[in-house]
């Protein structure tokens, strides 16, 4: 059973993971770099990473390293708490010291492990090591002071994931159990496309794009955003990307409208009340609500209807604005579509299905 434990990231879900883990008994070594190393001196000087909200404790992983060599070794799982645009930076950190056996879990996926094996493939590494993308986050949460940690709704080690290639997923999962109990998604694309936060993120953030611009800090989605318009605009996304998950041959998980009716019907949904008065932001349109959920979740589902021979239109426009207001193209050049993954325009879905 894996008893060491590597949690990559320093922000919220970094500090979630590493006291959930360390909690539950596990020798847990949280890592990042330099840039980190103040939160990691927070943390030792105030003993501990505690869990507020949904979850409680104070909890001191057994290292705190910004060391890479350091944090890989011996590790048996390392799990990568970063947003999808440090995915690249992570996997060339932590390449060199790669060992045989090592299980990387990448959460949430974002099709992170295509970056991976791109990295590691053109860094020579020969290492024998797993690519396993979570469906999801492992919770909402935030970091609301030193060493601390709100949580929205309560941490849970279950899930969905598979792996690339979708062979590995059977022995990973045996592997991580005691750790996660996730169950198997059929391959790395089934998870990305039914990600919630591209139906529940984009549309929403960029209709208040200017309460987000006045309030910077004090803006909360779930307080400010979800307007009728906005779910309007959010339900025929939903209804968009539905109709590829059907294409692809899979079945959408769950509703992504589920916690927008939660959170507008509040008083017969007090479980949600802590994810309600603590989960703000966005504070910018210069966002992981946007660069992560535009970029990865949306480009995929936009180019995956494209090859199935589905047209997206309120989605792609709601990624044009995005890119507009952030000078980036989220589909052609900063967008994580199948041509950026390595699927040429003349390979079929039932041809790219064999290379996963």
């Amino acid at each position: 059973m894996v008893q060491r434990i590597t949690v990559i990231g320093a922000g919220s879900t970094g500090h979630s993971a590493a006291a959930y883990l360390t909690q539950r008994g596990f020798t847990v070594t949280s890592h990042d770099d330099s840039r980190f190393s103040s939160r990691f001196e927070d943390i030792s000087r105030l003993g501990g990473i505690t869990l507020r909200g949904e979850a409680h404790g104070t909890f001191m992983p057994a290292c705190l390293t910004t060391d890479p060599a350091q944090a890989v070794h011996k590790a048996q799982a390392i799990f990568g708490h970063v947003k999808a645009d440090r995915h690249e930076e992570i996997a060339r950190r932590i390449a060199p010291y790669l060992e045989d056996g090592q299980h990387i879990v990448i959460v949430p996926g974002n099709l992170g492990a295509f970056v991976f094996r791109s990295v590691f493939r053109e860094m020579g590494i020969s290492a024998d090591v797993t690519l396993t993308e979570k469906e999801g986050n492992l919770c909402p949460c935030r970091l609301t002071a030193a060493a601390e940690v709100t949580v929205g709704l309560p941490i849970d080690a279950e899930g969905r994931a598979a792996s690339l290639p979708a062979s590995d997923t059977g022995r990973v999962l045996e592997a991580l159990k005691g750790v996660v109990e996730y169950v198997p998604n059929r391959n790395v694309f089934e998870g990305v496309i039914n990600a919630g936060n591209v139906t529940n993120h984009i549309a929403s953030t960029l209709l208040a794009a200017a309460e987000v611009d006045r309030r910077g800090d004090d803006f909360s989605l779930f307080k400010y955003a979800f307007t009728p318009a906005a779910v309007h605009c959010i339900t025929k996304i939903r209804l968009e990307r539905q109709a590829v998950i059907h294409a692809m041959g899979m079945q959408e998980h769950e509703n992504p409208m589920d916690m927008i009716e939660r959170v507008l019907n509040l008083k017969e949904h007090p479980e949600v009340a802590t994810f309600y008065e603590y989960m703000n932001g966005p504070n910018s349109l210069d966002h992981r609500y946007l660069h992560e959920d535009c970029g990865c979740g949306g480009a995929f589902a936009v180019s995956a209807g494209k090859r199935l021979g589905l047209e997206l239109p309120v989605l792609t426009a709601f990624l044009g604005v995005a890119g507009a207001i952030n000078d980036r193209d989220y589909l052609e050049t900063h967008g994580r579509t199948l041509e950026r993954l390595g699927f040429p325009a003349e390979m079929s879905y039932e041809q790219i299905l064999k290379e996963i």
